[in-house]
């Protein structure tokens, strides 16, 4: 017999009535998993005695003109449907509705009403390939490529959990006995208390516009305990004589080194983000009234600043670049060599670290340098203006903040050191 045995299943070609003696349809035929049978008409109709059963194909008869046309379309039904079975996860290839609206994708006669049948991984999956292959016309419904990265490692957790506790998970089976369930299934697995929120935000996100679509209606996921935790990551900030001590490290010995520590001040110097900072040339230098200033269009809210070129930017580059600006560094190397610099310039303070993990609170002593990275660079320029007394709608111009109950819970300020600036205030004097 030329049948495909996939490994869920076998796909034959068969008469409807094969021994009727006038037309009969010819039949998609794909039985899977213990009985589960699915039949579809292929859209043709043949004399039971011009057909092969054995070969599943039109025998070669002068008086048939098409015959190469129908053998030839059921070779393509045939291998359509294996390779778009093989994308799909264990559950989707039982799934009698998934499967229907593969073949009915092959058949042309796909409807809208077919969407909802698609299980969620189904949908999940589909959901991250339009986005990798940059299938929506839209630009402002375009995911980048580190939230679809986060999207992915979530199905992945979800695929892991599903196998592992044999869930069933689909659309309806999410409510607040899979939100506990998953909840404790990823701190078994030690992650910490923000790791599982930016899972359980990712699934919120992805119920949301599966919901939207019309593929789902079931709409437990919307409890009000359904939601992200999260806690306060220690993060740090480096001072204004930490910055200086950085600035004057003498580096030369190491031009990976020097290089990340420059490009990581320009960060701090322009209060961008790194995907914004790092790579500046001189195509982002513009002169207003004199003054030169970089113009940065930011990525991630889409607004163009204008930042005055610090002395300190000017000098790094006269002295280390003939007047130019550092090349881009990838993050990962920015992020390892900064760490090296920070502890040569002896930024040795002890932080104590917090951290949930496995639903336990466990605290750590870490050296401050082992938590410089190139978000540090940011956060201190926040924080030292606003200790600067710069203006705060002046500092979140620059930064990107759009509120300022955002802006107080990115800074990094000790209550000694909020006291001391109040103590300048007019109020006090």
């Amino acid at each position: 017999m030329s049948s495909v045995q996939p490994t869920s299943g076998t796909i034959k070609f068969r008469l409807k009535q094969p021994k009727e003696q006038k037309e009969t349809p010819i039949l998609f035929d794909y039985s899977f998993g213990r009985g589960n049978r699915i039949k579809y008409s292929t859209g043709f109709k043949i004399l039971p005695k011009f057909w092969d059963n054995g070969n599943q194909r039109v025998r070669s008869v002068s008086t048939i003109n098409n015959r190469e046309e129908i053998n030839s379309r059921l070779s393509e039904i045939k291998s359509k449907f294996t390779k778009e079975l093989s994308k799909l996860e264990e559950p989707d290839k039982q799934n009698k509705l998934v499967l229907k609206s593969i073949y009915d994708d092959i058949m042309g006669r796909k409807e809208e009403s077919s969407l909802p049948h698609f299980t969620f991984f189904t949908y999940a999956d589909r959901f991250i390939k339009i986005h990798e292959t940059n299938l929506i016309s839209s630009s402002a419904m375009k995911l980048n490529l580190i939230t679809i990265r986060a999207y992915k490692q979530t199905i992945k957790q979800l695929k892991d959990f599903n196998k592992e506790n044999h869930f069933g998970l689909d659309f309806d089976k999410i409510d607040m006995t899979f939100y506990y369930s998953f909840v404790s299934f990823l701190e078994e697995k030690e992650y910490s208390l923000n790791t599982i929120g930016k899972h359980i935000k990712n699934i919120i996100a992805l119920m949301n516009r599966a919901t939207e679509d019309g593929i789902n209606t079931n709409l437990k996921y919307k409890h009000r305990d359904f939601r992200r935790v999260s806690e306060r990551t220690t993060s740090i900030y480096l001072t204004a004589q930490e910055i200086d001590d950085l600035y004057s490290l003498d580096l030369s010995f190491n031009k990976d080194w020097e290089r990340a520590r420059d490009i990581f001040l320009i960060g701090y110097f322009t209060g961008q983000r790194v995907s914004d900072y790092n790579g500046l040339t001189q195509k982002n230098i513009k002169t207003f009234e004199g003054r030169k200033v970089f113009e940065i269009h930011q990525k991630k809210t889409k607004k163009t600043v204008y930042i005055p070129i610090h002395p300190k930017i000017k000098s790094i580059m006269k002295e280390r670049y003939n007047g130019d600006l550092p090349k881009k560094m990838a993050d990962q190397q920015i992020n390892e060599y900064i760490k090296k610099v920070g502890r040569k310039a002896k930024i040795k303070d002890i932080v104590i670290t917090k951290k949930t993990i496995g639903g336990n609170v466990k605290e750590d002593p870490i050296n401050k340098y082992d938590l410089i990275g190139t978000h540090t660079a940011r956060r201190s320029f926040c924080t030292n203006a606003y200790l600067s007394k710069m203006p705060v709608i002046d500092i979140m111009a620059l930064s990107g903040h759009t509120t300022e109950k955002e802006f107080y819970n990115y800074i990094k300020v000790t209550p000694q050191e909020r006291a001391v600036k109040i103590a300048d205030s007019a109020f006090f004097q």
